[in-house]
C-alpha cells in the first residue's frame, strides 16, 4: 500500500470519529436554542408556559451569547469532517493516466 493510500485512510478514519463529534456539537447547538426560546421568546412563554413574566435580560444575553458559540463549534466540526472526508477520499481513489481501459488518442479504435 503506497503513502498517499494510507494517509487517505487515515483521514477517513478521523473523518469517522468526527460525525459523532459534529453530532453532538449539532445536538448542544439545539439544546441552546430550545433553552433561549424558553427562557426569552414572549410568544412561546405564554402559549406553552403560560406565564406573562418578562424573561432575564442578563440571561437571554449569555444565552445568545452560548447559542453563537455552539454554532461556530458545530460549524467547526462539520468543516473538519468534510474535509477529512474529501481529502480521504481523493488520497484514496485512484487517479492518473495509468488506467489500461482508456480508449487510444485521437479517437481511433482498433
Amino acid at each position: 500500500m503506497d503513502n498517499d493510500a494510507k494517509k487517505g485512510l487515515v483521514l477517513i478514519a478521523l473523518a469517522v470519529v468526527m460525525f459523532p463529534v459534529m453530532m453532538d456539537m449539532m445536538q448542544q447547538h439545539d439544546d441552546t436554542v430550545r433553552e433561549h426560546e424558553r427562557e426569552c421568546d414572549m410568544e412561546y412563554r405564554l402559549m406553552v408556559l403560560d406565564t406573562i413574566e418578562s424573561p432575564d435580560p442578563v440571561l437571554c444575553e449569555e444565552l445568545e451569547d452560548e447559542m453563537s458559540v455552539r454554532v461556530s463549534y458545530f460549524i467547526g466540526s462539520l468543516g473538519l469532517f468534510v474535509l477529512f472526508g474529501i481529502g480521504g477520499l481523493v488520497l484514496v481513489l485512484p487517479y492518473g493516466n495509468n488506467d489500461p481501459k482508456q480508449p487510444p488518442l485521437g479517437g481511433e479504435l482498433r
